[in-house]
């Protein structure tokens, strides 16, 4: 049994690393636990079944007491592996570990992490990939395996159809190179200022070869249609399409830009191309994008400002108060990897 309930980049993480454990091990079976709304990014994965739950209802100790007996129930486990290793995993950690059920936990790398964002560590060097430390937990447990490259988030027949009903309803063809573009962050320290997003599909759609996909959550989808009504050859995709629908149009875009952010990962789990943009955080925390695409990252050198990273989530204002690694990374900057 494996435990990651959030969040989505790092849910998605898992992927490539569970792909390649089920690979390298034919008799081994996995139940993935994780929030219910994740399910397609496990699509046609052989010998793993998903266990969708929505945490709201397993609430307090008397809930993940609740959700503990639902999944011991379903099986006699050999193991738990504990992707996530928070307050509400640890209680079900303690649980099975009364059942004699052995736990392997993940190695976060805090004290690594705090190092480098404080600036404490000799050098400045890249720390193991959350990918790795999900292996390293597998191994822990006596089971080897690869972390998968290429394209491991798969498509489904039914969310392919879906978006090609879709997309012929609104008389999009691919008859032009497709660009996707995800401006938004959950920190306003990992978010590029939205006017240089703006100049950006500025000088995009002067040259006229590209159609535009806009991509986000529910709560940006206003500010995306308001600048798709600027450009005709630019499209909101915020809460328009189901997460399934979306993995099926990350696998027609031809390069996407993004913030580091679940667009970023879903987008290099896709095998396409990711010009990402990176202020406060840094991928030297171990969370940049697979697949090759760490040659296409947009940022302000640690030499030139050595207040980055600030922060290994985000979720620590500048104190500078002017966001320097985002204001000073300019249009032709991302513009020369697109």
């Amino acid at each position: 049994m494996v435990l990651r309930f959030s969040a989505m980049g790092d849910v998605a993480l898992t992927v490539p690393v569970l792909r390649g454990v089920l690979e390298a091990n034919d008799q081994l079976e996995i139940l993935m636990v994780s929030n219910k709304n994740f399910e397609p990014m496990f699509h046609d994965i052989e010998r793993l079944n998903f266990y969708g739950i929505n945490l709201k209802n397993y609430s307090g100790f008397g809930g993940l007491f609740r959700l503990y007996k639902q999944l011991k129930s379903i099986g006699s486990w050999d193991a738990v592996i504990d992707l996530h290793s928070v307050m509400r995993t640890w209680v079900l950690d303690n649980l099975f570990q009364a059942a004699r059920v052995p736990v392997f936990k993940i190695d976060k790398g805090r004290k690594e992490k705090k190092a480098l964002v404080q600036h404490k560590i000799d050098g400045f060097y890249p720390l193991k990939h959350t990918t790795q430390r999900y292996l390293d937990v597998f191994e822990s447990f006596g089971i080897s395996g690869e972390i998968k490259t290429g394209a491991v988030l798969h498509k489904s027949l039914k969310a392919e159809t879906s978006l090609q009903r879709f997309l012929s309803e609104k008389g999009i063809s691919k008859d032009k190179k497709w660009l996707g573009i995800a401006p938004f962050a959950r920190h306003k320290e990992k978010t590029w200022p939205f006017a240089k997003v703006v100049a950006l599909i500025e000088e995009i759609d002067k040259v006229g070869d590209s159609q535009i996909f806009l991509l986000g959550g529910a709560d940006e989808a206003e500010a995306l249609q308001n600048l798709a009504n600027l450009y005709p050859r630019c499209h909101n995709m915020a809460n328009v399409l189901s997460l399934d629908a979306e993995i099926a149009l990350a696998h027609m875009l031809d390069v996407v830009v993004a913030m580091d952010s679940f667009n970023m990962h879903l987008a290099a789990l896709c095998d396409t191309k990711v010009v990402s943009i990176w202020g406060g955080t840094h991928p030297f925390s171990g969370f940049g994008p697979l697949n090759d695409n760490d040659q296409f990252i947009v940022q302000i050198a640690h030499q030139k400002l050595n207040c980055r990273p600030c922060s290994v989530f985000g979720s620590k204002q500048c104190y500078r108060k002017d966001w320097a690694c985002l204001e000073g990374i300019e249009v032709k900057d991302v513009l020369k990897y697109v």
